[in-house]
C-alpha cells in the first residue's frame, strides 16, 4: 500500500540532485530496491502500490538506459520517499491592490481597498531518491523533485516527467 505519486508534480517541479564528490560513479553497474518510505496522509488517492510500481519502473528504465542493470546482488540500492503535504499559498489578485472607488452598506468611498490577496489550498508532493553503495553503507546521489500535485487524473504522465527530469543528471558528471 505504498503510494509515490508525488513525483507527479506538474511539469514545473523543481529537480535537484546532490552527491558524493568523491565516489567515481564508473564503478556501479547494479542496482536493486530498498523498502520505499512513504509518508502521504491520510489520502489514499496518493497511497498506492500502483504507483510505487509506476516510480519504481521508471526510474529502473532510466538507470537501465544509463548502463546499470537490476541485481539480486546490487552495487547501489535504490531507496525512495514520498511525501505529500497540505498547504496554503497567499496570492495577490491582480488589480486589487490599489485604491478603487466603491460602495458599502453605508457610503460611498473613493478610498476602498479591495483585500488584494486570495489564499489558494493545494497538495505540495515530494519525491526523493536516495542511492546507497551497498558495499559502504553510505548514500552517493540524492534526487529530490518537489512541487504542486494535480491530483490522481495524469498522475503515470507526471511521474515519468518528473523521474526523467531528476535521472537526466545522473550519473553525476557522467552522463
Amino acid at each position: 500500500m505504498l503510494f509515490l505519486g508525488l513525483v507527479t508534480l506538474n511539469s514545473s517541479a523543481q529537480v535537484t540532485i546532490d552527491k558524493d564528490e568523491k565516489v567515481n560513479f564508473s564503478q556501479y553497474h547494479t542496482f536493486n530496491w530498498a523498502s520505499a518510505d512513504v509518508r502521504t496522509g491520510a489520502n489514499p488517492v496518493y497511497h498506492s502500490d500502483l504507483i510505487l510500481r509506476n516510480i519504481q519502473d521508471n526510474l529502473s528504465n532510466e538507470l537501465q538506459a544509463k548502463g546499470l542493470s537490476p541485481s539480486e546482488d546490487p552495487d547501489l540500492k535504490i531507496v525512495v520517499h514520498t511525501y505529500t503535504e497540505h498547504k496554503t499559498q497567499r496570492m495577490m489578485n491582480g488589480g486589487y491592490g490599489f485604491p478603487y472607488y466603491g460602495f458599502s452598506r453605508r457610503f460611498y468611498s473613493p478610498f476602498m481597498y479591495g483585500s488584494g490577496y486570495q489564499n489558494y489550498q493545494y497538495t505540495e508532493g515530494t519525491m526523493v531518491v536516495d542511492m546507497i553503495d551497498t558495499h559502504t553503507n553510505h548514500l552517493v546521489w540524492r534526487g529530490v523533485a518537489q512541487g504542486a500535485l494535480n491530483g490522481p487524473r495524469g498522475l503515470e504522465r507526471e511521474i515519468a516527467k518528473g523521474i526523467h527530469k531528476m535521472m537526466k543528471r545522473y550519473p553525476a558528471g557522467l552522463a
